[in-house]
């Protein structure tokens, strides 16, 4: 009985080729999930006959750079499609400043209600993309962030102008589409 040659492939060959059809499939982002699921099953098993006959590390560089496969899967779709994944880290992007400006923003405040406080009561207040941050600062210290619409705006329309949002459609509705263009002609 012969092993297949996937049980064949060290170690350094298995992580050679996952990671090329994994820059492939990141590049290929625009290429439908259903699509890259197939072309990874096919990326991945030509690779493995090919590293049979000539080595992974050639194999992989036989087939040229991951962007230029990527950019031939995206020319073969035929349509122009949105980006996910530049949606969710523009999201985590946009997320993180806006949350590292209110910490930072309550940590001065914090510090000027200390050196205003002398004993009293103060309250200290300060406003960034609509967001509110209050700091009281007396027996105890309270702090409070109030969100506003336009910071909620800016965290969602951000991300989906990143990601082409308007791009985006369901298979039930290019099913649709197709079928209202054949009925027009």
């Amino acid at each position: 009985m012969n092993p297949s040659p996937a049980t064949r492939l060290r170690l350094s060959d298995r992580a050679r080729r996952e990671w090329f059809i994994t820059k492939v499939d990141f590049l290929a982002q625009d290429v439908p999930g259903g699509y890259r699921k197939g072309m990874r099953r096919e990326l991945r098993s030509d690779l493995t006959a090919a590293a049979g006959d000539v080595g992974m590390a050639r194999a992989v560089r036989d087939l040229g750079s991951a962007a230029a496969l990527a950019q031939g899967l995206k020319l073969a779709e035929g349509r122009r499609l949105w980006h996910p994944w530049t949606g969710v880290i523009t999201f985590t992007v946009v997320l993180y400043a806006w949350v590292g400006m209110l910490l930072a923003t309550m940590n001065a405040l914090i510090a000027a209600a200390r050196q205003l406080g002398d004993g009293g009561t103060v309250t200290v207040h300060a406003s960034w993309l609509g967001s509110t941050v209050t700091v009281t600062e007396g027996q105890l210290i309270s702090g409070s962030v109030e969100t506003s619409v336009l910071a909620l705006a800016v965290m969602v329309i951000v991300p989906l102008i990143a990601a082409r949002a308007w791009r985006y459609r369901p298979a039930w509705l290019q099913q649709r589409l197709a079928a209202s263009r054949i009925s027009r002609r």
